[in-house]
């Protein structure tokens, strides 16, 4: 009879350390995009001499600042969207983020989230060596759908293109 009691425990044990080592991350952003915008977005982590990204509750927030790429300069996607961090690093797993516009007076509206297509997550090597990890994201209000969610738009694609090799050539190491 003790044996299978010790049996019962040590099964019992093993259940719940294997549901614990089971529990998914996720990644618990928030972030504020300028109302009205759409395009790309890059989010830069590790980046010396940046603020640290504040927490609201679990949610760790992303503010995103609107600029202007010269050489999309009187193209349509020559805005773009970019965040950066001396966090260093983002936070990986289930994709549970949530994403506001932001009027001039902080007043917050929720994008839906067939108006977010999920893009590329990297890294490259500072200048000063630091390891630089950045995600993209891009936003519509226009081309919202299950098309624009999964894909993106190629406009967008084009300007992620353009406006990341400005970052690597302007932050990477010069070999």
């Amino acid at each position: 009879m003790q044996l299978k009691k010790y049996m019962f425990v040590a099964i019992s044990i093993l259940f719940l350390a294997g549901c614990s080592f089971n529990k998914q991350e996720t990644t618990n952003n928030i972030f504020l995009i300028p109302e009205g915008f759409e395009g790309s977005i890059f989010t830069f982590y590790n980046m010396p001499d940046e603020p640290a990204l504040k927490k609201e509750d679990d949610y760790t927030v992303i503010p995103v600042k609107e600029k202007t790429l010269d050489v999309l300069k009187d193209t349509e996607i020559s805005q773009y969207g970019v965040s950066f961090t001396s966090t260093k690093d983002m936070i990986y797993g289930v994709v549970n983020d949530k994403y506001y516009y932001v009027d001039k007076n902080g007043k917050r509206k929720e994008i839906n989230d067939q108006c977010i297509s999920l893009g590329s997550n990297g890294g490259f090597s500072g200048k000063n060596g630091e390891d630089i990890k950045y995600s993209v994201i891009q936003v519509t209000s226009s081309s919202c759908g299950p098309s624009f969610k999964e894909n993106g738009r190629n406009d967008f694609n084009a300007q992620v293109n353009h406006v990341g090799k400005y970052y690597f050539q302007k932050l990477a190491i010069k070999k």
